[in-house]
């Protein structure tokens, strides 16, 4: 019996053991099961985890890890921000870790593609809050393709580059961002207390420096440096500049200013006390620490902005600025002298329209145009108010310079413009010892042709006949008339213009002639007592002149009166080529008047200068 129970029990013992080392394999293997699989489970739990968090469409593959370093194939999610929809995609995300110090010491990233849309809350969901500071969670971030896209109001914001992200002492941080073209440098101080920004242009040279203070307190100071032509080139080209303001600034031919604003440095610098609920900013931009352009701005509770803006430069500088934008007639002009003085006052209340003044000084201009020169000019604009947008111009040039030794003076413009109209009060020069003047009339500048009238006002001929430089003909008296012009697109038409004379004279012509003719005879001596003429001009040169001349000539049929009709007709660009302009000419009207003899004529009739006059037989009184 004893023997029996003994057997018995050692069965029992030994299926115990069996089941025991049994179960112990099973458990051994599953263990070894789930810790081979332990990636793909791991990944299975995060994929689940991750649907559970404020994260869009999780997915993750191929991830690996050990007990020092993790791997991660693929993963992308996206996320909404109150000022847009952020999508990120990873590829290659490698990191190694220390678990029992539970610190992340680096992370590698071989692809990384971040697309945001901007679309910003609503003012009022938007609240302004203290800066809680910033900590990197890692010493080092690296992603050796980095692209970015940044879908902003004004057009897509791009970079296609590297990035080095590095965590120092005390959780400062240092990241370069690097593409083909450019490379940025930010230094963010412990608990984001300050920070600095630097953007070089590859392979040398700065293009801007800002830094910013006191972040994490309510006073913050922020400042920038830039050089004027390197910061308007990489607005141009940089693709991290929206699309739209890039292509704006493409418009501007920076090349032809490269002279002019490569010495040139802008300088910003803006304060708030309050978190941004106040603003005081400054910007000036200089040459050779001269200041040329001061812009300062004050705003007070997000509710008003009052600003101030102060030119001073010289005239020529000025004037290169804006010559690669002007018509090729005043782009050939040349600037010698002169100082620009601008002034302009700012008020904005919020849900109001803004207000101010605007004035705008050129003192001492010297300019050049083709033959003519102005000295010691004086323009000024001025703008009273600028909700009313009209412009107030004077003009007063002491000496103006047409051609060769011909000389105006005491040109006066003034002027206002106002929704497309020029309303001209005065516009006069004297010349020739007289004065022209364009009639006072408001002129609308979206309707063609514009009319004009310029009047003469006892002009001498003495002086008018020897600008013309032709010393077979001269005179004296004073003319007066009328010429209605027409302006449109560079042309200018002239119809039924009228020239009298306002004091008797005497007129020479001492040229090569046929001493036969009488009326040749009568105009080497001709003493008048009328003077008229008729002129028309059209827009594709072609002139025609009726003259009109009363008097008598005392070597001439003793005397006895006579009346001549001069018909001239031509093209007057052709005379333009020999120097009408220049003041210069060498063919002059008279010469065709030779080939054209005068009609001579008893009983006045003042002719119309379109049609020729039919002349009545001479008037010779007996002798």
């Amino acid at each position: 019996m004893n023997l029996s129970a003994a057997k018995n029990d050692l069965k029992r013992r030994s299926s115990w053991l069996r089941t025991v080392a049994i179960t112990l394999l099973v458990l051994t293997l599953f263990c070894l099961t789930l810790w081979w699989q332990r990636a793909v489970l791991l990944e299975l739990v995060l994929q689940q985890a991750l649907k559970h968090t404020p994260l869009s469409s999780p997915s993750l593959s191929g991830l690996s890890f050990d007990y020092e370093q993790a791997k991660l194939a693929e993963i992308s999610f996206g996320m909404a921000t109150p000022a847009g929809d952020l999508a990120v995609a990873m590829q290659d995300v490698a990191t190694d870790f220390d678990i029992e110090k539970r610190i992340i010491h680096n992370v590698s990233i071989g692809h990384a593609v971040l697309k945001f849309n901007h679309h910003p809350a609503a003012p009022s969901a938007t609240k302004t809050t203290e800066n809680t500071g910033f900590s990197l969670p890692l010493d080092r971030l690296s992603i050796a393709k980095l692209e970015i896209d940044i879908d902003t109001p004004w057009g897509l914001s791009s970079f296609a580059g590297k990035a080095d992200i590095k965590r120092g002492a005390a959780d400062a941080i240092d990241a370069r961002f690097q593409d083909a073209r450019q490379s940025l440098h930010l230094n963010i101080d412990p608990g984001f207390s300050a920070a600095k920004l630097s953007v070089d242009r590859l392979p040398s040279g700065n293009i801007l420096k800002m830094e910013a203070q006191q972040l994490d307190r309510p006073a913050k100071q922020i400042s920038l440096h830039a050089g004027a032509l390197e910061l308007i080139e990489w607005f141009s080209s940089s693709l991290l500049i929206p699309q739209t303001l890039r292509a704006k600034t493409r418009t501007y031919d920076v090349s032809k200013l490269s002279a002019l604003l490569s010495a040139t440095q802008l300088s910003a610098n803006a304060k708030t006390v309050d978190n941004f609920a106040s603003l005081y900013a400054e910007a000036v931009l200089k040459r050779n620490k001269q200041s040329l352009v001061a812009v300062d701005m004050a705003m007070a509770n997000k509710q008003t902005i009052d600003m101030n803006g102060r030119l001073d430069m010289a005239a020529s500088e000025a004037f290169d600025l804006i010559k690669p934008w002007l018509p090729a007639l005043a782009a050939s002009w040349t600037v010698t002298g002169g100082a620009m003085l601008g002034n302009l006052q700012l008020h904005k209340s919020s849900n109001q329209d803004a207000s101010g003044t605007a004035q705008l000084a050129i003192t001492d201009l010297a300019l050049t145009a083709g033959a003519a020169k102005v000295e010691k000019a004086k323009v000024e604009l001025n703008i009273p108010e600028l909700a009313n947008r009209a412009v107030d111009l004077s003009a007063e040039v002491p000496t103006l310079g047409l051609g060769k030794d011909l000389i105006a003076r005491n040109l006066n413009v003034k002027a206002r413009y106002l929704d497309q109209a020029l309303t001209l009060n005065q516009a006069s020069l004297a010349i020739f010892g007289g004065t022209m003047e364009l009639m006072p009339d408001t002129i609308s500048l979206e309707q063609t042709p514009i009319l004009l009238t310029l009047r003469l006002h006892d002009v001498d001929l003495s002086q008018l006949l020897m600008s013309l430089h032709y010393p077979n003909i001269s005179g004296t008296g004073t003319i007066a008339g009328e010429l209605p012009l027409q302006l449109s697109a560079g042309a200018i038409d002239l119809q039924d213009g009228s020239i009298s004379g306002t004091q008797p004279g005497v007129l020479r012509y001492v040229g090569p002639a046929d001493n036969q003719n009488i009326a040749f005879k009568a105009l080497r001596n001709l003493v008048y007592r009328n003077l008229q003429a008729k002129v028309n001009y059209r827009p594709n040169g072609d002139y025609h002149l009726g003259l009109r001349l009363e008097g008598s000539n005392p070597e001439v049929l003793s005397g006895h009166p006579l009346a001549f009709n001069l018909n001239i007709s031509g093209q007057l660009p052709e005379l333009l080529q020999k120097g009408i302009l220049a003041g210069d000419l060498e063919r002059t009207i008279l010469e065709q008047a030779i080939a054209k003899p005068a009609n001579l004529e008893k009983s006045p009739n003042t002719p119309t200068g379109d049609q020729l006059p039919k002349p009545p037989p001479a008037d010779r009184r007996s002798q």
